[in-house]
């Protein structure tokens, strides 16, 4: 029995239990395909074939309406970056090639007209934004902004790129009203950098006006705070700062140090969340802060400031961040505007820009051809693109 029903298995079609009609037609090529399979290898075939000979999304120039044309129509990126003439970032220099392959092999040929219609030779011998973005190879280019015209004033080829994009608002705080965000590339930073301050004295009390006149300008304007605004501000000793980046990896001397700078804050007057105890809370310090403790072995003044003013974030009931005012400047502004400016929206307090404008070289956006000794101007070459001030209160 077991015989039989093995033979009639075997004499079926593989499980069915009887055996295959034949419907007359045979749906097979020699092959071994199906007409359908052979079709959909066909497509597959074609379009990995396009793949290799055309891009999916082919090299676009813009030079006009930036809003309107170049984000809405061609990008819609969140961020945008904006790079000097014949810089050598690695994004530019991909766009380059890819813009040069397109050009030589002419399959684009709507770039080609679009090159003679802007009578542009090397659209990338201007200032020119892009987005950021891995799919959409364009440019954005601010015509008359060449390398010789950004040699002799960086400052007025930047300013007309921000009247393209703020649709001819000289207003650049408008920056913060748009769909979205524009920031200058570490080329861009050459002549005019991101500015930092540090406030440093001898004595907390000596920081103490100036931390009390921030606080009272802060509650004046505390519905128009800006989103970057510090939870408080407070003085704390430049040396406890530098024993918490020696004790990363001594715990017991570590949680010293904390309870050290806590305690040093609740005698400046900071309010602390009850959860911020001393063997719980954990302190980091902000990436401007540490390298300025790092860069600050560099002042050759033999007298040191032993007090620094810093910026304080609750990031956690247990959690702590302290960091340094300041930030990436816009377009169109020098060193001391941006430092201004920044300064101002995360501390409310209004630095005397006569004051520093007095004793700071060109170079920063001031009026000498260097530094005045009351101010120290600290760059790193690790930070090509920021400075850190260190001045008075």
């Amino acid at each position: 029995m077991a015989e039989k029903t093995l033979e009639s298995r075997q004499k079926g079609s593989g499980g069915g239990g009887g055996p295959r009609r034949s419907t007359g037609k045979s749906s097979v090529h020699s092959d071994g395909h199906t007409p359908k399979s052979n079709e959909r290898r066909k497509k597959t075939n074609n379009r990995a074939q396009q793949r290799n000979h055309l891009p999916k999304h082919l090299f676009k120039i813009e030079t006009a309406h930036f809003t309107s044309n170049f984000h809405s129509d061609i990008c819609r990126a969140a961020k945008y970056k904006v790079h000097a003439p014949l810089c050598t970032c690695s994004k530019v220099d991909r766009l380059r090639q890819r813009f040069q392959q397109e050009k030589e092999k002419n399959y684009n040929t709507s770039l080609a007209e679009r090159l003679k219609d802007l009578d542009i030779s090397d659209p990338f011998d201007n200032v020119v934004v892009l987005p950021d973005t891995k799919t959409t190879p364009a440019i954005f280019v601010c015509n008359e902004t060449s390398s010789n015209e950004f040699r002799n004033d960086a400052t007025l080829c930047e300013d007309k790129l921000a009247k393209e994009i703020f649709d001819g608002n000289t207003d650049k705080t408008s920056l913060d009203t748009l769909p979205f965000k524009v920031s200058c590339a570490l080329c861009l930073l050459g002549h005019q950098k991101n500015g930092f301050v540090a406030i440093v004295a001898d004595s907390a009390q000596e920081l103490q006006p100036t931390i009390c006149k921030a606080k009272a300008a802060s509650e004046t304007a505390n519905h128009e705070l800006h989103s970057d605004h510090a939870h408080f501000i407070c003085a704390v000793q430049l040396s406890s700062f530098k024993s918490l980046l020696r004790s990363a990896k001594t715990r017991s001397k570590h949680s010293q140090i904390v309870s050290e700078i806590l305690s040093q804050l609740k005698t400046g007057g900071v309010d602390l969340p009850p959860s911020a105890d001393d063997a719980s809370c954990t302190i980091q310090l902000g990436h401007h802060l540490s390298s300025l403790l790092w860069l600050e072995g560099k002042l050759k003044s033999k007298k040191r400031s032993q007090y620094i003013m810093v910026l304080g974030y609750v990031d956690g009931p247990t959690e702590l961040m302290l960091d340094l005012p300041g930030g990436k400047r816009h377009l169109g502004e020098s060193t001391l505007e941006s430092l201004v400016r920044e300064v101002k929206e995360e501390t409310s307090l209004e630095l005397d820009k006569q004051w520093l404008e007095e004793r700071l070289s060109r170079r920063y956006g001031g009026a000498l051809d260097e530094n005045s000794e009351d101010v120290h101007a600290l760059e790193s070459e690790k930070e090509n693109g920021n400075v850190y001030f260190v001045i008075p209160p």
